[in-house]
């Protein structure tokens, strides 16, 4: 790893990692969440480990509200089926085996 590494932090759990290890999410012109694989989508990010635990606690805290600074207005969208969908994704890129490999953890915070 290069000292020009971008390093992103999780908004479920606060570890470190590569950018390219984590999985970044974008808040869309509808006001939606939206899952950017391939992190080329504009707008700010929010980023999280490819684990289903760190989106449940971010979904939780309501840390992509904070992460993404998502306008009251616009807050309300946040609903149960948004959650689904984003758990869905989620599972989907699991399935697909790009778990979290532990080498793109630059430190591990409780």
């Amino acid at each position: 790893m290069t000292p020009e590494t971008p390093i992103r932090t999780c908004i479920g759990c606060g570890r470190k990692g590569t950018k390219g290890s984590l999985v970044r999410f974008v808040l869309d012109m509808k006001g939606e969440i939206r899952l950017d694989a391939h992190q080329i989508l504009p707008g700010r990010g929010a980023y999280l480990c490819k684990r289903s635990a760190c989106l449940e606690k971010a979904l939780k805290r309501k840390a992509f509200i904070r992460a993404l600074k998502i306008p009251p207005s616009l807050q309300g969208r946040l609903d149960d089926q948004m959650s689904d969908r984003l758990k869905k994704e989620m599972g989907t890129l699991v399935l697909l085996g790009r778990e979290r490999s532990e080498e793109g953890d630059l430190n591990e915070q409780t």
